[in-house]
């Protein structure tokens, strides 16, 4: 497992739990289902909803990993997308709904809304 820090995150690059998480979704996007085939094999992100470390100490468990393509893995960390507490998403018109497989604890997804769900408020003119 290899650690560094970007924007003052800690990230783990290639845990178990995220390794886990990519294999229980087939490397394929919760949001928007695709499926990145590359010369070394499929390749997906693993994305915490509660960022690990400091301010926000979010643990690297299987409840808090989502497997996203990189364009959906920034837009959750930029607040661009959250997820509704019945996993439905913000930020993508619609109503659409997470693809889920895995135990997600809700705790972890209110956490993400109230801290990084910024930029979806603003945009929907909404506050959950």
């Amino acid at each position: 497992m290899c650690v560094w820090e970007v924007n003052g995150l800690a990230s783990i690059g290639y845990s178990d739990k995220s390794r886990r998480v990519k294999e229980i979704y087939d490397y394929t996007c919760q949001v928007c289902g695709t499926r990145l085939e590359t010369p070394a094999g499929p390749y997906a992100e693993g994305a915490h909803i509660k960022p690990l470390g400091t301010p926000h100490n979010g643990p690297d468990i299987e409840a808090n990993i989502l497997c996203l393509c990189p364009n959906h893995h920034v837009l959750f960390d930029d607040g661009a997308i959250a997820l509704t507490d019945d996993f439905g998403l913000l930020g993508i018109p619609g109503e659409p709904q997470l693809v889920l497989r895995h135990e997600i604890f809700l705790d972890f997804v209110s956490y993400h809304r109230e801290h990084f769900g910024v930029l979806v408020k603003r945009a929907k003119g909404t506050f959950w």
